[in-house]
C-alpha cells in the first residue's frame, strides 16, 4: 500500500530533480548562445561599416574641395592676369569666384566635421575591439566552467532519476497517477505538510476531524481547501 510518507519522499526527489533540470537548461542555454560576444560583434560590424562610409564621404568631399580650389585659382588668374578687360566679363568672373570661394569654405568646414566624426568612430571602434577581446577571453573560461557544470549536473540528475525509479516501482499506479496530476496542477507540490493545524500548501486551517485522520495515517487525506495530499511528519 502506498503511504503519504512515500509520496512525500517522491516529491522531495522531484523538487530536487526540477532544480537540477532547471540549472541544466540554464547552463545549456548560456553555453549555446554567448549573447555578449554576439552583441559586441554585431555592434563592431555596424560601427565598422559606418566608419567606412564616413571615410568614403571624406575622400569625396576632399576631392570636391580640391577641385573647387583649382577652379578658384583659375578664376583668380583670369581676374587679375589682365587677359579679361571687359567690365561685364570681369563682373561675371568676380561673381563666379565669390561663389566658388563659398563652396571651398563649405567643403573645408564639412571636412573638419567629417574628420572629427572619423576620429570619434575610430576611438569607439578601438574600444569595442578591446572589449570584444576581453569578452572572448572571459567566454573561454566561462565555457569551460559551464561544460564542467553540465557534466556534474548530468551525473547528479542520473543519480536522482535512479532513486526516483526505484521509489516509483513500489508505489501503486493509481496513487502515482493521482500524485502526478496533483503535482502538475498545484505548481509542483502535490503533498503538503501539516503544521499547527494548517495546510502548508494553502495556509488554510484544517477541520479537527481532518487533522485526526491525518494523524492516524491509515489513509490518504486531501486538504479540504487546496486538494493536496496531507502529510504529518
Amino acid at each position: 500500500m502506498t503511504t503519504v510518507r512515500q509520496m512525500f519522499a517522491l516529491q522531495e526527489l522531484d523538487i530536487i530533480l526540477d532544480r537540477v533540470q532547471n540549472d541544466h537548461r540554464k547552463a545549456e542555454h548560456e553555453l549555446n548562445n554567448g549573447e555578449t560576444i554576439g552583441n559586441l560583434e554585431a555592434q563592431l560590424e555596424r560601427d565598422s561599416e559606418r566608419l567606412l562610409e564616413t571615410e568614403l564621404k571624406q575622400r569625396a568631399t576632399k576631392l570636391e574641395a580640391e577641385s573647387q580650389k583649382e577652379r578658384s585659382e583659375t578664376l583668380n588668374s583670369q581676374l587679375y592676369g589682365g587677359e579679361v578687360t571687359n567690365p561685364r566679363d570681369l563682373e561675371s568672373l568676380e561673381h563666379e569666384h565669390s561663389n566658388v570661394l563659398k563652396l571651398v569654405e563649405e567643403h573645408e568646414a564639412a571636412l573638419t566635421e567629417i574628420t572629427q566624426k572619423i576620429e570619434d568612430a575610430q576611438t569607439k571602434k578601438n574600444e569595442l575591439e578591446s572589449k570584444l577581446g576581453e569578452a572572448r577571453a572571459e567566454w573561454e573560461v566561462r565555457q569551460a566552467q559551464l561544460q564542467a557544470s553540465l557534466k556534474e549536473l548530468r551525473v547528479e540528475r542520473e543519480g536522482f532519476e535512479g532513486q526516483r525509479t526505484k521509489l516509483t516501482e513500489v508505489l501503486d499506479p493509481v496513487s502515482l497517477e493521482h500524485y502526478e496530476k496533483l503535482r502538475k496542477s498545484k505548481g509542483g507540490l502535490a503533498v503538503a505538510r501539516v503544521q499547527r493545524g494548517l495546510c502548508q500548501g494553502c495556509r488554510m486551517s484544517l477541520p479537527t476531524h481532518q487533522q485526526q485522520r491525518v494523524r492516524s495515517g491509515r489513509q490518504t487525506v486531501l486538504c479540504s481547501s487546496c486538494g493536496r495530499m496531507l502529510f504529518l511528519s
